[in-house]
C-alpha cells in the first residue's frame, strides 16, 4: 500500500478507535504489573540499549515489569492504531514527534504530569521540546533527535577549486556549478548538490533547512500555511537555479551514490555520519566534512529538527507506574556518572542526546569533529510543526517542491499552489 494512502487508513483507524479500551498492562492477584512498551527499536544497538536499560529496571522493581514489543519503522504507527483501535494498546508508546498532533487528537498520548512536563521543560534543548510538543502540550519524554546539515566531499570539491566549505547561498549555488560532471551525453556523473533523500521526507526536511537559513516559517501555530512569502519563494527560487543549471538532479539518491564519489555535497540528516562510517570506513575520515546549511546571507544558517517522544497511552491502567518507569529511564545515570543512560544510549548510536546536560558533555569530548555542526545546530533549528494536518501539509509542499524540481514548475505558483493544499484541523 502506497504510504500515502496507508497513512490515511491509519488515521481513520485512530479517529474510529478513539473510545476503545485501554492499555494491555496487567496486574495479578500478587499485585505485580506489567507494562508493554512499544517502540521501532527492533535490531542491533537500540535495542540492545533499550534491553539493557529495561533489564536492570526489571531487576530493581520486581513488583513493575517492563516487556517490550517492537516492530519496524515503517509498521510503527500502524500496529499501533491497529492495537489501539482493538483495545490492545501498549501502556507506553514511542513515537514519530509528526504523528503526535494527530495521536493526541485521537486521545491516544496522555497528557505529561504537571511536574515531569516541568522538568523536561527545564532540562531538554529547545530543538527536542519543539519537536514533541503540539501547541502547548508535551507528547511525552524528547527521545532521538536529528537535525539538518551540509555534508560535503572534501576532495571532490578541493579538486574544483572550492577551498572552503559555503557560508552563503550564492556559494553553495557556485560550489554546486563547479563540481557537477557529465558524460559526453550530458548525464550527471558527479551532482553537486543533493536536495533530495529516501524515505517519506524526501525533498521537504531539505528545503525547510533552507527556508529556516532565510528566516521562514512552514506552519503558523494554528496550522496555516507560512512557507508561501519571500522567504519561502526565495527558498525554492535557489533550488529551482540549481535545477535549471543541471547542478543538482532529484533521480539522484544521495544515500547511495555520496559514498561512492557520485555527490559533491547533500542536505542530511546527522544520522547519515554513522551509515557513512560504515559504508565508506577509512575514506569517511578522508573524504567526508560537515557544515552548517549556509544562508542568503553571511552569518546566516538554518537546520530542520524532529525528533521522537516516549509518553503514555491515555487508556493505560497503569499511568503511574508507567510514568515512573519512564522517568527512571530519562533520569538514572550511565556507569560513567557523566550523562544519563538514555544520553548515552543515544549517542552510541549517533544521534543527538535531546537532555541539555547530556548534548554538554558530550560535546566536550567529541572525536568525530564532523559531529560539532550537528550537535551546533539543534540550537538554532527550527522544530518540525507536528499539530494535526501537519503530515498532510508536509506532503503538499513535497509535491509543489518536486513538480520544480523534476518537471521545471514555476517556483511561486507551485508554494501558492501547495498552500491553498493546507488545511488547518
Amino acid at each position: 500500500m502506497a504510504k500515502g494512502l496507508r497513512l490515511a487508513v491509519v488515521l481513520g483507524l485512530l479517529a474510529t478507535g478513539a473510545a476503545c479500551g485501554g492499555g494491555s498492562g496487567s496486574g495479578s492477584g500478587d499485585d505485580k504489573v506489567e507494562l508493554t512498551l512499544l517502540s521501532h527499536y527492533s535490531d542491533g544497538p537500540s535495542k540492545e540499549g533499550l534491553d539493557k536499560m529495561i533489564q536492570q529496571w526489571n531487576k530493581e522493581n520486581p513488583k513493575v515489569q517492563v516487556k517490550a514489543q517492537v516492530v519496524k519503522f515503517d509498521d510503527l504507527l500502524t500496529t499501533m492504531t491497529v492495537r489501539q483501535t482493538g483495545g490492545r494498546g501498549a501502556d507506553i508508546v514511542s513515537a514519530y514527534g509528526l504523528w503526535g498532533g494527530q495521536l493526541m487528537k485521537a486521545n491516544v498520548v496522555a497528557k505529561v504530569p504537571d511536574d515531569i512536563a516541568t522538568k523536561i521543560k527545564a532540562e531538554y534543548s529547545p530543538a527536542a521540546l519543539g519537536a514533541v510538543t503540539t501547541g502547548d502540550t508535551l507528547l511525552g519524554y524528547p527521545t532521538e533527535l536529528n537535525t539538518y546539515v551540509l555534508f560535503y566531499n572534501k576532495k571532490i570539491l578541493a579538486a574544483a577549486g572550492v577551498e572552503k566549505p559555503p557560508t552563503t547561498w550564492a556559494e553553495l549555488a557556485d560550489a554546486a556549478k563547479k563540481t557537477v560532471k557529465r558524460d559526453a551525453k550530458g548525464n550527471i556523473q558527479v551532482e553537486g548538490l543533493s536536495l533530495i533523500q529516501d524515505g517519506d521526507n524526501k525533498s521537504v526536511h531539505p528545503f525547510l533547512s533552507l527556508l529556516d537559513a532565510a528566516g521562514g516559517k512552514f506552519l503558523g501555530p494554528d496550522g496555516t500555511a507560512q512557507f508561501d512569502n519571500a522567504e519561502g519563494k526565495a527558498a525554492l527560487k535557489f533550488e529551482a537555479d540549481l535545477a535549471a543549471a543541471k547542478a543538482t538532479n532529484p533521480s539522484i539518491m544521495p544515500t547511495k551514490q555520496f559514498r561512492s564519489g557520485g555527490v559533491a555535497m547533500a542536505i542530511q540528516a546527522g544520522w547519515w555520519i554513522g551509515s557513512l562510517k560504515t559504508q565508506m570506513k577509512d575514506k569517511y575520515a578522508s573524504d567526508v566534512g560537515v557544515t552548517a546549511i549556509p544562508g542568503p546571507t553571511a552569518g546566516s544558517k538554518g537546520s530542520l529538527a524532529y525528533g521522537f517522544f516516549m509518553g503514555v497511552n491515555q487508556r493505560s491502567k497503569h499511568a503511574d507506574e508507567a510514568w515512573k518507569f519512564l522517568t527512571w529511564m530519562n533520569e538514572h545515570k550511565a556507569a560513567d556518572g557523566q550523562v544519563t543512560e538514555t544520553g548515552k544510549w543515544l549517542a552510541d548510536q549517533g544521534l543527538i542526546p535531546p537532555r541539555t546536560a547530556d548534548q554538554a558533555a558530550y560535546k566536550k569530548s567529541l572525536s568525530d569533529p564532523n559531529l560539532a555542526p550537528i550537535y551546533d545546530a539543534a540550537t538554532y533549528a527550527m522544530a518540525e510543526p507536528n499539530q494535526p494536518g501537519a503530515y498532510e501539509a508536509k506532503t503538499a509542499l513535497h509535491n509543489a517542491i518536486m513538480g520544480v524540481l523534476a518537471d521545471g514548475k514555476n517556483p511561486d505558483d507551485a508554494l501558492a499552489q501547495a498552500a491553498k493544499a493546507v488545511k488547518p484541523q
